[in-house]
């Protein structure tokens, strides 16, 4: 798949039909004849599924048996942030010129974790390096989880957009009541609660907007290819994504909030 096109395509098509792959577009899935194996698959590393479960009430059987169904579905356990296309983020901000804002200073310190959080997104794909006529500044904010100062993981990398959320117009989508929410969950059985790991950055940014979603760091100008935390109507767009994915299970056995999926027994 190639990142940076406005519409998902595959390349490599003369690949494709040299090794006989057959694509299935409605399962979003592929299949390598046996005979082609050998010549398309070199090395496949897979991964155990590392869950703890030390805190859990069950057997050892039990814990065996859940060990394996998180093994037999190793693929969605992936740390690396997806894509979907399913819904992009716009930024309408009309007939208004691009904002421009100063470049933050960090000590020392806070600039190498600036750079790790930026290296991270990079390799994730998150982020491009590009030029662009709007520019907001980086702002480091800690979180509460215990964590040294000095440790990367203790900041939430966050670009100050309200500058560009000024000029922004706001496109409404209505929240679920957390009232109807908790009078739909059924008071019967086991439910499973999932938080949604980086639900926002796997939101696609339309095209022609991501140099609006521009940073600057003292490396250069990054944009978002995926839509960060901060912007105008990002909440409201990443429900109406989650709600449009989830659609066809919402109020039979699944309720959903932003990115807090309640499971309950169909």
């Amino acid at each position: 798949m190639l990142a940076d096109f406005e519409y998902p395509c595959i390349y490599g098509i003369d690949f494709i039909g040299g090794a006989k792959i057959i694509l299935d577009f409605d399962r979003k899935s592929l299949a390598i004849p046996d005979s082609q194996i050998d010549k398309v698959v070199k090395t496949v590393e897979v991964d155990k599924v590392e869950i703890d479960r030390s805190k859990t009430k069950l057997e050892e059987k039990q814990k065996r048996e859940l060990q394996g169904l998180f093994d037999s579905f190793q693929g969605l356990f992936s740390d690396k942030p997806g894509l979907s296309h399913v819904f992009y983020h716009m930024i309408d901000t009309g007939n208004n010129p691009p904002i421009i804002s100063r470049l933050y200073r960090y000590d020392r310190e806070k600039q190498e974790i600036l750079d790790y959080h930026v290296d991270k997104m990079m390799k994730e794909g998150t982020i491009i390096h590009i030029q662009s006529p709007y520019v907001s500044p980086v702002v480091l904010c800690r979180k509460n989880k215990g964590l040294p100062p000095d440790s990367p993981e203790a900041y939430r990398f966050t670009v100050e957009y309200r500058k560009l959320n000024a000029i922004t117009k706001y496109h409404r989508y209505p929240l679920p009541l957390i009232d109807d929410l908790i009078m739909n969950i059924p008071q019967r059985g086991i439910m499973s609660a999932l938080e949604l790991r980086s639900g926002w950055i796997q939101m696609a940014v339309n095209s022609i907007d991501i140099v609006k979603t521009a940073f600057v760091t003292k490396n250069g100008i990054y944009v978002f290819r995926k839509m960060p935390f901060g912007l105008s109507g990002a909440a409201p767009n990443f429900q109406k994504a989650i709600q449009k994915i989830l659609k066809p299970i919402i109020g039979k056995f699944v309720n959903v909030y932003m990115n807090d999926v309640i499971i309950s027994p169909p």
